[in-house]
Formats: structure tokens, sequence, C-alpha cells
């Protein structure tokens, strides 16, 4: 009836709802504590609906901080999510070449634990790669970074001139 992967997905919801407190979550969602657990049992599934609402779960990103299970939605999906730097109005040429400090920093240390990696003998380990996956995590988030400051000066110069 469901994807193995949304049953694992609401697995890492249940997860993160426990670490964070049933209770508490329960008390800001306005419902009884047996009630959320209940919506984000995937031992319940086929028993019922599993109908943690999409008002509900962004509650629970929200209370807890851990964006694992929105990771796991981009992931099922084949996209990314990144954190949006803050506009610091501005950009001064310090700033963007922070920017690009950044953004080849972040670049290098990725393609060197990828580099290590394939040139160790035994291969690409679960270690390995989980360090590969960070390494890239905070590439992206660099680029990121710069490609919106981009985006941001190119609206600022599209009102300027409109």
């Amino acid at each position: 009836m469901y994807r193995p992967e949304f049953i694992e997905l609401l697995r890492g919801v249940q997860r993160d709802v426990k670490d964070h407190g049933v209770k508490l979550l329960a008390n800001r969602l306005s419902v009884r504590p047996q009630t959320l657990y209940a919506d984000v049992d995937p031992h319940s599934v086929g028993r019922r609906t599993n109908k943690l609402g999409l008002l509900d779960w962004m509650v629970v990103l929200e209370e807890t901080g851990n964006l694992t299970s929105l990771d796991e939605v981009n992931r099922y999906f084949n996209r990314i999510s990144l954190p949006i730097p803050e506009d610091e109005g501005e950009i001064s040429p310090v700033s963007w070449m922070q920017y690009c400090a950044s953004t080849a920093k972040e670049s290098a240390e990725a393609i060197k634990v990828l580099a290590d990696g394939l040139s160790d003998d035994g291969g690409m380990d679960n270690a390995r790669l989980a360090e590969c996956e960070k390494e890239t995590w905070e590439a992206l988030q660099a680029f990121a970074g710069l490609y919106l400051a981009i985006k941001t000066e190119i609206a600022k110069l599209q009102t300027i001139y409109a």
C-alpha cells in the first residue's frame, strides 16, 4: 500500500518526535500525546491512516529544529534544501571574496575526502562515504550562499533600473 521509503520517512518523523518530546509537541499541536504518537507510528500502517498533517509536520520541524525528515523527502524526489543566508544589505567586495573563499575551501575539502577514499585500496566504506556526504553538503551550502548573493544582487539591480 505505502512505499517502503514513505514508511522509512515516517520512522524518521517518529524518531524526531520522540527525541524532542511527545508531550511537548502534542501540547503545541493541541492533541493528546497518544494521538500524536499513533499518527507517527510506522507500525500502525494498515490499521490507521498515519494522518500527521502537513501543518503538524511543519510544527514538528519548527519546534525540533531537526530537518532530517525534510532531507529524506528531498532525497526521495531527488531534490535538496539549503539554508538561505541572511541578507546583509549591500554586499561589499570583502563579502564577495568571503563567499568565493568559502566556496573554494568547502569544495576542496569535499574533493580531498573523495580522492583520499578512492586512492585507498580498501575503497569507499560507510564511514568514508558519510564523510564525503558531510563535506559535499558543506560545499553545497557554500555554493548556495554565493548563488543566493548573486540572485539578490541581480534582483536589486533590476529594481533600480526598472
